[in-house]
């Protein structure tokens, strides 16, 4: 603008506020992305504390409870088997979990009332939120390369406003552009 040259610094003042706009979208995603993350999450906590307390309460109802049915069918593998369970083993892991506590407690055994109830509405939070999340990353990603666009673009721009002023001032001038 000091040299007078409205038509370069004008181009150049366009193109900022662009990446300006593209930064903050990634960083919204991102924020997106930590939020259904800890949705899901929390699911994931629900589910282990309603098959911990499960657990609890079926080697609580006897000294030798742990090493006896159902407690032995229901978790065969150990808690760890559902606690440890990877991301992509949840849903199935609990539901099997409330399927075990069907087919071994009576209809109306508490823990068996309780397990079905927390795994059916656990997984199903969870599924909505695994898939929340898959969305806020794929929207990340597109912020991504949004971003990278407009910083191309603005790269570009940036070279052709040095490349033309080297050509009206010469090089020695055209830096002092840039200091």
């Amino acid at each position: 603008r000091r040299a007078h040259l409205a038509d370069v610094a004008g181009a150049v003042l366009e193109a900022g506020p662009s990446v300006m706009a593209a930064t903050r979208s990634l960083e919204d995603a991102g924020e997106r992305v930590l939020e259904a993350m800890a949705e899901r999450d929390s699911f994931d906590d629900e589910l282990d504390d309603a098959a911990q307390q499960a657990r609890a309460q079926l080697a609580g109802r006897s000294a030798l409870a742990a090493r006896e049915k159902p407690y032995t069918l229901i978790f065969d593998r150990g808690i760890e088997y559902y606690l440890a369970a990877p991301l992509g083993e949840e849903k199935k892991r609990y539901e099997e979990l409330s399927q075990r506590a069907q087919e071994n407690l009576p209809a109306d055994d508490p823990v068996r009332l309780a397990v079905v109830a927390a795994v059916g509405e656990g997984v199903s939070g969870f599924t909505a939120a695994s898939d929340k999340l898959a969305k806020a990353r794929t929207d990340e990603s597109l912020a991504g390369t949004r971003l990278d666009a407009a910083e191309d673009a603005w790269a570009t721009l940036i070279e052709k406003t040095y490349g033309a002023l080297v050509e009206r001032f010469g090089r020695r001038k055209a830096d002092r552009f840039f200091p």
